[in-house]
């Protein structure tokens, strides 16, 4: 089965069916490939440089090109090779492999440890994406290219809104503590006591006039009665942190 790709590439790759050198129409086909790798790849980036992440626009597309450029050179830098070796068998996709291994390196750098969350996932699997889209248009797979770019942009925007829309039900506390004073052991005995499920919890060390605080954020399911009420309530009481702040989202 002739695929779309397939007959893009040809036409190409014959000089439009003969109509100019071949030459000519593979130098067309590689700079197709890699204005769609950053057309497709700053559609992603644009997401994440338009919510300030610290991998932006240009890291995204700098990534795809990357990856598109090295996949073309799989296929396309080794012809004098190939016409040398007619016998031998020389796979394109082991460079392709290559990338796969090296960018999840550069994911790993965009992925932050703050307290007990991590931060960074979300940016760290879209550097991933823009390299298979940019394989993708390398190797002349422009419509997976495309089609993976709209499914990866709408789970950006589309599941954020989702995201949000849920997490809004469940309150928030932010407690702060003298850096001395244990209390996360205390603060979970109070929630089971009142039946208060903890989803999240973050803690920090940061300065507060001068001193070293301790500052607990914990995000709570939402429940239909008080008992998140009550377990604020006596978080004041037994505990006594210098600071408390509960957000309740609706």
């Amino acid at each position: 089965m002739t695929t779309i790709d397939q007959i893009i590439t040809s036409w190409f790759n014959s000089g439009f069916n003969g109509a100019a050198p071949a030459w000519v129409g593979n130098l067309c086909l590689i700079l197709l490939s890699i204005v769609l790798a950053i057309i497709f790849s700053g559609i992603i980036g644009f997401e994440r440089e338009y919510n300030g992440h610290a991998a932006g626009l240009r890291t995204h597309i700098l990534v795809a090109t990357g990856s598109a450029i090295v996949m073309m050179i799989s296929i396309y830098g080794f012809a004098a090779w190939d016409a040398a070796h007619p016998d031998a068998v020389r796979d394109p996709a082991r460079l392709a492999a290559q990338i796969v291994t090296g960018i999840g390196f550069l994911g790993a750098g965009t992925i932050l440890q703050t307290g007990t969350g991590i931060k960074g996932l979300t940016t760290a699997t879209t550097i991933w994406i823009v390299m298979a889209l940019g394989i993708a248009c390398g190797s002349g797979n422009f419509v997976i290219g495309a089609l993976g770019t709209i499914l990866a942009f709408v789970a950006l925007v589309m599941m954020r809104k989702i995201e949000e829309t849920m997490a809004k039900r469940n309150p928030i506390i932010v407690l702060l503590f003298p850096s001395d004073k244990a209390v996360l052991a205390d603060l979970l005995s109070l929630a089971s006591q009142h039946n208060v499920k903890i989803m999240y919890t973050e803690s920090l060390l940061i300065d507060r006039e001068g001193e070293k605080a301790i500052q607990i954020t914990l995000r709570m399911k939402h429940t239909r009665g008080n008992s998140n009420s009550l377990f604020v309530d006596d978080i004041r009481v037994f505990l006594k942190p210098l600071d408390l702040k509960y957000t309740i989202n609706n």
